[in-house]
């Protein structure tokens, strides 16, 4: 069969600048499986590639389709398949991804054939499998599915998953592109998945509640040798948190060092880890990690407890400087809230201004599928989930208007970033990447007419 393979344009700020672009990895994992089962695949990046998805359609001629995305991509990813099935409805369309993943009903009313709602791939071979009539799984059988049956969605029940059954990664596509992909400074950049879901339950986030809530990772022995095999010097583990375990960390560490690996490594992780354990992190800088961004969140011990971060402000003061001490870029993500009065904006950025803190802020979002969802769903302003991208205000602000409340979100971001741009992390920002940015606008103007 031929399986095109769609990621969709980026929707929201970051559609308008290549300082923070990733590689397709969840697509380059799709295509290994489907070239390990003999099928012609092509990945089809639209936040790149112009060709208009008619013409894709018709020189590729693909007998399957499938599309990924975020939750900010959902109206996009249903247009998409709305689209492919009126150029041709004979075309399978599948859609998956992490926003299908915890709320596939979302996508009941879209013409995909399938949605895919499970981590791993395995279900996915065997739904291929399938719809290429070489396989001897039932469709009721298959696990993390949604089908029609006699007109209605049916959705199979999820399993718990482990990354360690994942193949090793083509990367001919990253190869071929490695250019476009970076961190800011960090460039070229490569993506490496090491675990699914997450061991913590901080109440705004809905990736602890992926691969049915369980946490999952590789050994250590597999990672390692992917870094080692992956031809770029900077790696991203995509951990949502890669600082849990002290002696898997020891293990890491001990394996980069033996087999002489000279890379930069970027990683999620948390303040309170990093505060109580700094002969580790020291080790890690040692073999070459230089940046973390660690979900600081906010400067009192009420605002952590009301996220269950179970980290402390003490935490945040000790886990800043750390990091400053051993030259790790600390990447500090804060929330915002709609409770904040203009004071706490303003003695916000204070506190993050007197420490080493790159710091990114973001407006308090209830996203569907987390634990504080169906506490506030009630009282979205909007329920577009384009809007929730972290940076819109969606619940009504308690001491101010909205548009004052977007006012003071970004002066506090504007202030910042200006204070933060001489850092080297910023380096690469100059008059090039402002032209590029317009490059950018325009090729998104044009897909306003060419689909």
């Amino acid at each position: 069969m031929r399986v095109l393979l769609i990621k969709p344009e980026t929707v929201g700020i970051f559609a308008y600048t290549y300082l923070v672009d990733h590689e397709p990895l969840e697509m380059e994992y799709l295509y290994t499986v489907l070239k390990n089962r003999g099928h012609e695949a092509y990945i089809y990046d639209r936040r790149h590639e112009l060709t208009p998805l008619k013409s894709k359609l018709k020189h590729f001629a693909p007998d399957v389709v499938c599309i990924t995305g975020y939750i900010t991509q959902e109206k996009l990813m249903i247009k998409l398949a709305r689209l492919i099935k009126r150029f041709n409805k004979s075309i399978t369309v599948i859609i998956g991804g992490s926003h299908a993943e915890i709320n596939y009903e979302n996508f009941f009313n879209s013409s995909a054939d399938y949605i895919y709602h499970l981590s791993g791939l395995n279900s996915f071979v065997k739904l291929i499998d399938y719809i290429s009539n070489t396989g001897t799984t039932p469709l009721d059988e298959i696990p993390g599915i949604c089908y029609r049956e006699k007109g209605e969605w049916r959705a199979n029940k999820k399993v718990v998953e482990s990354p360690e059954d994942l193949p090793p990664i083509d990367r001919t596509y990253f190869n071929k592109n490695k250019n476009r992909y970076r961190y800011l400074t960090f460039h070229p950049l490569a993506l490496v998945k090491n675990s699914y879901s997450c061991n913590n339950s901080c109440t705004f986030c809905y990736c602890t509640n992926r691969n049915s809530g369980k946490y999952a990772c590789r050994k250590v022995e597999d990672l390692v040798n992917e870094i080692m095999e992956t031809d770029a010097p900077n790696i991203h583990i995509t951990d949502d948190n890669f600082l849990i375990d002290r002696e898997y960390l020891k293990e890491f560490i001990e394996l980069i060092r033996e087999k002489k690996i000279n890379k930069k490594y970027l990683i999620y992780g948390r303040a309170d880890f990093i505060a109580e354990n700094k002969d580790i992190m020291r080790e890690l800088k040692d073999i070459g990690l230089s940046l973390v961004m660690v979900g600081l969140e906010a400067r009192s011990d009420d605002e952590l407890d009301s996220y269950n971060k179970k980290a402390t402000l003490k935490h945040n003061e000790e886990c800043v400087k750390i990091l400053e001490e051993l030259g790790i870029i600390c990447a500090g993500l804060f929330i915002v809230h709609q409770d904040m009065t203009v004071k706490d904006f303003r003695e916000l950025y204070t506190w993050i201004a007197q420490r080493a803190i790159i710091p990114t802020i973001s407006i308090f979002t209830p996203m569907q599928g987390a634990a504080d969802y169906s506490r506030f769903k009630d009282n979205l302003l909007t329920d577009d989930p384009k809007k929730q991208d972290l940076f819109h205000c969606i619940l009504k602000p308690k001491h101010m208007s909205v548009r004052r409340f977007y006012f003071e979100y970004y002066k506090l971001s504007v202030k910042l970033a200006w204070l933060r741009r001489k850092t080297p992390l910023y380096s690469c920002i100059n008059i090039s990447s402002f032209l590029f940015i317009i490059n950018v606008f325009l090729i998104k103007f044009r897909r306003i007419f060419i689909l």
